[in-house]
């Protein structure tokens, strides 16, 4: 549903979104006040449905994350928005897949399997 939300980090209020629908689309508009000593992502989700819109970035005082997300991924409904660290701490031999990040274990794939956790892909490495 269209309108202002905020963003919270636990349960601290850190930033706004603004959401607009633009035709089969949402538009996302998230602005934050970070530390910036912790790389983090901002989640949405919307009748049990969440997707992660990304890491937003320094702009102008604030960290920014414009982006659009079909409608369908999402539903209709209010949504709640959430700061998290980019990356949590997972058990050992656990390597999460991030489709925009390269991945630093190619060379170990060779008896590894892929997982999902959490809701999270990823590989569950061989251990050494």
């Amino acid at each position: 549903m269209e309108g202002r939300y905020d963003i919270f980090l636990g349960q601290e209020r850190v930033g706004q979104a603004v959401v607009e629908r633009q035709g089969l689309y949402y538009c996302f508009d998230c602005r934050c006040k970070l530390s910036g000593t912790v790389i983090c992502r901002i989640n949405v989700s919307c009748n049990g449905h969440q997707e992660d819109l990304g890491i937003p970035v320094p702009t102008e005082g604030w960290f920014r994350l414009k982006k659009k997300v079909p409608v369908k991924r999402l539903g209709k409904g209010l949504f709640r928005f959430q700061v998290t660290p980019r990356h949590r701490a997972w058990e050992k031999g656990f390597v999460p897949v991030y489709p925009e990040e390269p991945f630093a274990y190619l060379s170990k794939l060779q008896n590894a399997f892929m997982e999902v956790r959490e809701g999270q892909a990823g590989v569950v490495l061989p251990s050494e």
